[in-house]
């Protein structure tokens, strides 16, 4: 009895067994990962770019100057003075005119028509090539007067045979002179160079008539500052210089004294009755040159002061300017 019911009992299972099977349908491929643990997902991390950086900054240095450093302003007639690089070469308008000194100062007169603003510039020589830098100057206008004056015939110009020689070798040695170029015996800076009133300006255009008519006029443009002294005072350096010509008799100028003070620049003492310098010799600012007087082309006895601006990168003399003595004692250097 118990027997049967085991026997009853397996049959049983092995039928629930069966239906389990079946109902479960076909048994499916095992899976390749089916002993391995679980894997990680791979999940591809997308990493945002570092934002790119910002325009750097110029570099400002609080004392940087310009190169060229150069006045702030000018005058028609007057000049502009720089400092950049010893040695180098500036230029006025695109035309080279001037060359900075061991110290790096250099001077650029101006004409009495100079446009505004002048252009100074240079080529800057470096080790990464050569750069052109620079700047502008505001230059203010003048207002010149216009005169006429009633004088002989030989003070307009030379007439007989013997005073056309004498203009024409005076014409000789003042062409001499103005060819030698002097360094700079001090640094920039000009003084009055006779005690007296201004009297005839620099840049008053003047019309000569002749007291005669045996010749005609002639109109030019008074390149000097005329001082208003008596016969016999004494006129002094405006600055530091070596003279390059010193001559009692000069058909235009009379006694005349010509001074090189560097830079491109030469005074010229002109009507002068007494001369105490030589050819060659090394002056410093305020040193007596001689006495005033009424030689030469003159209607009276003064000190006429002019000076020269030489181009020192060219030997053309024909580039060679007049500027105003007055505006020269007030040239103010660059800070």
């Amino acid at each position: 009895m118990e027997t049967a019911e085991r026997s009853g009992l397996t049959l049983s299972v092995i039928m629930a067994t069966v239906l389990l099977a079946a109902c479960a349908g076909p048994a499916s491929a095992p899976s390749p990962i089916a002993d391995n643990p679980a894997a990680e997902p791979v999940i591809a991390s997308v990493i945002d770019p570092e934002p790119p950086l910002p325009p750097a900054e110029p570099l400002i240095v609080a004392d940087a100057k310009p190169i060229p450093q150069c006045s702030t302003e000018a005058t028609q007639g007057g000049a502009i003075v720089c400092r950049a690089p010893p040695g180098a070469v500036l230029s006025l308008d695109g035309n080279p005119v001037a060359l900075t000194d061991k110290d790096g100062w250099a001077v650029i007169g101006l004409s009495r028509t100079q446009k505004t603003p002048a252009i100074v510039s240079l080529d800057l020589d470096t080790e990464d090539g050569i750069f052109p830098l620079a700047v502008t100057v505001p230059v203010l206008m003048r207002t010149d007067t216009v005169a006429k004056l009633t004088m002989e015939c030989n003070k307009i110009s030379a007439q007989s045979p013997a005073e056309k020689r004498h203009a024409e070798a005076s014409w000789v040695k003042k062409d001499k002179a103005l060819k030698t170029f002097a360094n700079a015996a001090a640094p920039m800076g000009m003084i009055k160079p006779a005690e007296g009133p201004y009297s005839s300006p620099f840049g008053a255009v003047r019309t000569y008539m002749p007291k005669t008519k045996d010749c005609e006029g002639s109109t030019s443009v008074h390149n000097g500052q005329d001082i208003a002294v008596a016969t016999g005072t004494e006129i002094h350096a405006p600055m530091a210089g070596t003279v390059l010509l010193a001559d009692p008799d000069l058909y235009y100028e009379g006694g005349a004294v010509f001074l090189d003070h560097g830079y491109g620049l030469v005074s010229v003492m002109m009507h002068m009755s007494r001369i105490d310098v030589a050819d060659g010799q090394v002056v410093q600012q305020g040193d007596v040159l001689g006495l005033s007087g009424s030689t030469g082309r003159v209607t009276g006895p003064h000190l006429h002061w002019a000076i020269k601006f030489r181009n020192v990168t060219s030997d053309d003399g024909g580039t060679d300017i007049w500027l105003d003595p007055v505006l020269m004692m007030g040239l103010a250097l660059p800070q």
